[in-house]
């Protein structure tokens, strides 16, 4: 017992010394003490064995301690820590060292991602796992704080730790296996691990919730970059549904609310974006499953003669949409395209059944899909939209602008009705044309100009097809192919001396006359376009990358 009091005395001196940050001599005795205790500890083991297992936690607390405190090289604490590892690591269910070693374990593996030793610390970190399991099946009261048996009292009268210390080293372990994997470039491992220590902190209450809200958007948010459209919507609305929580409950405490409430709207931003990600890349998939669909053609190639009507032959067998999707998916950016959310990426404590139904999440198949995933859209898109303004923030104010004008390329898509995409296709004008005079306005970086300009070129291409397809239609229907009457009028023809032409003697003449106005006016313009945007690269604006320093004001 001499001894244990000489070391419990020894480390309240250490621990002042800590404490003392001013003290001229405070490094020097920090090392002698810290010196003292291990010989101490090294004589505590070898004379009296049933110490030996507390004296082993009570090195490794020393040696967490020296790596966090001292001086030295980030390779010395390295090797401090990894010598403390290995000599716990075969008591590490004890009731003495589990702690302990949990947090020398995380330390060590920090410098070592530090170091760039990844496959030094991966090993550690996988092979912890096994333990993870081991804790969860034992009783989590039993264990004890290294730090607690610098005391003389006998081990059975020190206060047990509280479980929930156990649970945040584990969590962050976890978390920092997610880190490893985002750096070895493995989403679907990082994924994983990133919602399960998300699920864990969640479960524990761990941190803040308007922190784990902005977390899980972004995790939600790479969800979306994966295609797992399922697992981005569960994420978004988890994060939704907690930051409002959050939001709501502070309202009830005006100066609280007033401290947070510009936290509050950076948020919600953060997740407007994260939404609209969500909607765009969903148009996207539906897109190309339906074009994919469409043009798989039988090794004899399409048949050009069939009219092309692609929403209305594709969607007519929607279980072979949704089998194909499920395979073309699958490789996107090494993502499991699924629009359905795992079980294993679930927040069971949270009920979201009814938020996520309002969500769209399944491949467009109709019209009214497509609105509804444009209204759901809009919506945030206009939220982040209303919170820039073009003198103050240009680049976030263009990049919106752009998003918008491409959600109505989107929907434009899935229109039947030529008037209807018509009307669509000039709000997209609209955005882009208002969009093109503010940067007349300012000194801007050309390139986007250069871009929105050959925007604009696409949309009036688009609306010159739309309007012949108007015209098309209604000289169809005014003058429809008699197969009795018309061939004998063109064998007559054929064979009499008159010099009409073949056209006129089918087309009736005002009808002609008009057609071939707006033939000539829409190829007027389409001349001017084609020289407007031949030195364009195509690229789609809104997935422009340009610098916010580029934009001056």
């Amino acid at each position: 017992m001499n001894t244990l009091n000489v070391i419990s005395n020894t480390f309240e001196n250490v621990k002042s010394t800590i404490r003392e940050k001013s003290s001229a001599n405070r490094l020097q005795n920090l090392k002698k003490d810290i010196l003292f205790l291990q010989t101490e500890l090294l004589v505590l083991g070898k004379e009296n064995p049933d110490q030996y297992i507390r004296s082993i936690a009570m090195e490794g607390y020393l040696a967490l301690l020296s790596a966090k405190t001292l001086p030295i090289s980030l390779l010395e604490k390295k090797n401090i820590l990894t010598v403390a590892f290995d000599k716990i690591k075969q008591f590490s269910l004890r009731e003495e060292c589990l702690f302990i070693f949990l947090r020398i374990q995380n330390l060590l593996c920090y410098y070592l991602l530090q170091l760039n030793e990844i496959n030094v610390a991966r090993d550690i970190l996988e092979n912890m796992e096994e333990l993870y399991d081991k804790i969860s099946k034992s009783k989590a009261e039993m264990y004890l704080d290294a730090e607690d048996l610098f005391t003389s009292e006998p081990i059975e009268n020190i206060k047990r730790l509280n479980p929930e210390k156990i649970d945040k080293v584990i969590t962050n372990n976890v978390q920092m296996l997610a880190f490893l994997y985002n750096k070895l470039n493995m989403p679907q491992k990082y994924a994983l691990y990133n919602h399960t220590a998300l699920r864990r902190q969640l479960e524990m209450k761990e941190g803040t919730p308007q922190d784990w809200a902005l977390r899980t958007s972004r995790l939600g948010n790479y969800f979306t970059y994966l295609n797992q459209i399922g697992n981005a919507r569960h994420h978004l609305c988890a994060a939704y549904h907690i930051l409002k929580t959050c939001h709501d409950n502070c309202k009830l405490m005006p100066e609280e609310f007033v401290l947070q409430k510009a936290d509050f709207e950076m948020h919600f931003l953060e997740l407007s974006h994260h939404w609209v990600k969500y909607g765009l890349t969903l148009y996207k998939l539906s897109r190309k499953t339906i074009l994919t669909r469409y043009f798989s053609q039988p090794s004899s190639g399409p048949d050009l003669w069939r009219p092309l009507d692609v929403l209305s032959e594709v969607l007519e067998n929607p279980e072979k949409i949704d089998e194909e999707n499920s395979k073309d998916h699958g490789a996107e950016k090494g993502g499991k395209g699924d629009f359905t959310t795992e079980n294993v990426y679930n927040f069971p404590s949270l009920d979201l059944k009814e938020m996520e139904s309002r969500v769209p999440v399944d491949i467009i198949r109709t019209v009214e899909d497509a609105r509804k995933l444009f209204t759901f859209t809009h919506k945030w898109l206009m939220r982040a939209k209303h919170y820039y303004d073009f003198e103050h923030h240009s680049a976030q104010y263009i990049s919106c602008s752009l998003q918008q004008a491409e959600l109505y390329e989107h929907l434009a898509f899935f229109e039947k009705n030529i008037d209807n995409q018509y009307s669509i296709q000039k709000r997209r004008a609209d955005i882009l044309e208002t969009l093109n005079s503010l940067l007349k306005t300012c000194d801007n970086d050309m390139t986007i100009q250069i871009d929105i300009i050959r925007e604009l070129s696409q949309v009036q291409l688009e609306l010159m097809a739309l309007n012949l397809q108007k015209l098309w239609r209604e000289e169809s229907q005014t003058n429809v192919f008699n197969l009795d009457s018309d061939a004998d009028s063109i064998i007559n023809s054929l064979d009499s001396e008159s010099n009409k032409t073949l056209t006129e003697k089918t087309l009736h003449a005002s009808c002609k006359n008009m057609f071939l106005r707006r033939m000539e006016a829409a190829t007027s313009i389409n001349g001017k376009l084609f020289r407007l945007s031949g030195q364009l690269v195509p690229q789609t604006p809104s997935e422009l990358s340009f610098e916010f320093s580029s934009m001056k004001v």
